[in-house]
């Protein structure tokens, strides 16, 4: 159900990096690098969504806190390698090379697909032998209007509305730092930009390394509520410090603890969050629904941005740290005040199928 749509857009993937580094020589045509860019960033959004869908239909209950540390770490680690990679890569061997060898990756993604199924007894391609797995046609939604009724209604549920809130939180920092940080290394610490470049790298790296180790394992452990709860405090002392530490700001030990624990906070963030937006999709929906939540989360990305530009940018930098706490301080009353689900509904329709049924007439299924 979701692997054609994966293997589709890996194999667009490939064909446009392979395309752009034939057309190389016109890397100064800024609309073929932007049409490049746009077809390859569509397909990457296909592959996201039909990921993140085929975990929340297929995972276990069991084992989502651990998939949202491999998930996170991943793609941490991914973006910390191949900036390094495609940086050294472009440096020495230029666009046509790196592009060449960039087109590998997402091919080697496409044949893991095809060689692993979705469920027992599927095609693995179109024309290979297997049928649909009976479950996936039991939820498919074969309508569009059903299934946009059905996305709205779950999403605008009261308690989702208050899940949105988190969601949105989670990036509001990295946002701002994206736009701030750079100038702050830079121009009060001193720091040249291959050195901040390279530290927010090796940072990224530690951090998915450890989100892939530990991180699900530790939310597992603690609870995803928890552990986010832990994440916003920690992050909301971090940033009222940083704010008053003002006056410390040329201190490079400062400014790059401050980066290091906002870092490990976000990754327990957003494992926490990973497990818990899967709990709250319904799986006949999951891959809409989903998509609507890490959509949100993504949105706090350029509020962020936005925030530093009217703060730190206005000349008060200490101010940003301080809104960054006090949304924060919000969403730690959210997430302490509001109970979210602890197991996904796939997972209570589950232990409801095998629940022996007593003498007497049978129920009545809705």
């Amino acid at each position: 159900r979701r692997r054609a749509w994966i293997i589709g857009a890996q194999s667009v993937m490939v064909l446009v990096l392979l395309a752009g580094a034939l057309l190389a020589r016109a890397y100064n045509d800024v609309f073929l690098l932007a049409l490049i860019g746009f077809c390859s960033n569509a397909a990457v959004t296909f592959q996201d969504v039909g990921i993140d869908s085929l975990a929340v239909d297929i995972m276990p209950e069991d084992e989502r806190a651990k998939a949202g540390g491999i998930m996170g770490g991943a793609q941490l680690v991914g973006i910390a390698l191949t900036t390094a990679a495609g940086g050294y890569l472009l440096d020495r061997f230029g666009i046509t090379f790196t592009l060449m060898v960039a087109s590998v990756v997402p091919a080697l993604v496409m044949l893991y697909g095809i060689v692993i199924r979705e469920r027992e007894g599927e095609r693995r391609l179109p024309w290979t032998a297997g049928k649909a797995h009976p479950r996936n046609l039991d939820l498919q939604v074969a309508a569009w209007w059903p299934l946009l009724r059905r996305t709205v209604i779950e999403v605008l549920k009261p308690l989702s509305l208050l899940f949105v809130i988190p969601l949105l939180l989670y990036a509001i920092p990295s946002g701002g730092f994206e736009s701030f940080h750079p100038v702050l290394f830079q121009q009060t610490a001193g720091w040249e930009q291959t050195e901040y470049t390279n530290f927010t790298s090796s940072i990224g790296l530690a951090s998915g390394i450890f989100a892939m180790l530990l991180g699900g394992a530790i939310v597992d452990r603690v609870g995803s509520q928890r552990a986010l709860t832990g994440a916003l405090v920690a992050g909301l002392v971090l940033s009222v410090a940083m704010g008053f530490a003002k006056p410390l700001w040329s201190n490079s030990l400062v400014l790059a603890g401050y980066v290091i624990g906002m870092q490990f906070v976000a990754m327990f963030y957003f494992v926490s969050q990973i497990t818990m937006a899967m709990r709250m999709c319904v799986p006949a929906i999951a891959a809409t629904q989903f998509t609507i939540y890490m959509a949100l989360g993504n949105l706090g990305r350029p509020i962020g941005a936005s925030l530093a530009g009217v703060t730190a940018g206005a000349g008060s930098p200490q101010l940003f740290y301080w809104t960054v706490a006090l949304l924060w301080a919000i969403g730690t009353v959210i997430v302490l005040k509001v109970t979210f689900p602890r197991q996904s509904p796939a997972a209570e329709h589950a232990v409801a199928e095998k629940l022996p049924q007593g003498d007497g007439p049978h129920p009545i299924e809705d």
